[in-house]
């Protein structure tokens, strides 16, 4: 029950959302068109106030439109990408979500961390935490400690990529300069032939070249 209430308001995030952008411009759109109309004699009085006073209803209308449109259209996109390679989607956390999308990101991480007290193997939770913890709440020395978790546990290949891109941009960003050579070699070998594997190299040799300590 609780997941299900966390995805409900999720939704109505997402709905809000298309209210606050959608509706004060369809509104203004749609007087305007219907004050233009009868301005041309294109449209009677009678009709011009009945459309005036349905203007709000098309409104709603355009908002659900939209709302469920988008909403369905995003997981079939989703269905159909993940299907193609015979690949689960990733796991979603409805809670966290609701959390980040309020700006409550601490806790959003608390929800992370005891998530990870129950399902420690979860790595697609580790990395969303990491990341939260880099870019919301300052700690990157616990964004990089995640990041090594994951590769020294038993990652799938995602997550073993997305966590050596995630040291990658936190030693940039750090200007650990030693650090971010040891990991752009790692990636360059661990996954050569790969374009990733080819800007890693690519970067490498141009941080040796300029010997000097690499900026964000």
């Amino acid at each position: 029950m609780a997941v299900l209430k966390d995805v409900d308001a999720f939704e109505r995030v997402q709905l809000i959302r298309v209210v606050v952008w959608f509706a004060p411009a369809c509104l203004f759109m749609l007087s305007l068109l219907w004050f233009f109309l009868r301005r041309q004699g294109v449209i009677p009085t009678w009709l011009f106030v009945v459309l005036l006073v349905l203007t709000p209803v098309l409104t709603a209308l355009g908002v659900l439109a939209i709302h469920y449109g988008t909403s369905d259209a995003s997981a079939g996109l989703v269905k159909a990408l993940y299907s193609a390679g015979d690949i689960a989607p990733p796991r979603t956390y409805p809670r966290q979500d609701v959390l980040i999308v309020r700006g409550q990101y601490r806790e959003a991480a608390e929800y992370f961390r005891d998530h990870l007290t129950i399902e420690p193997a979860d790595d697609e939770a580790r990395l969303r935490l990491a990341d939260l913890m880099e870019k919301h709440l300052s700690d990157t020395a616990g964004a990089e400690r995640l990041y090594l978790e994951v590769r020294g546990g038993n990652p799938d290949r995602g997550h073993e990529i997305r966590a050596a891109n995630g040291l990658i941009d936190l030693y940039r960003k750090l200007g650990h300069r030693d650090r971010l050579l040891v990991e752009l070699a790692r990636f360059a070998g661990r996954y050569r032939g790969t374009p990733g594997a080819e800007a890693a190299a690519r970067l490498l040799r141009e941080l040796k070249a300029e010997g000097t300590p690499a900026e964000s």
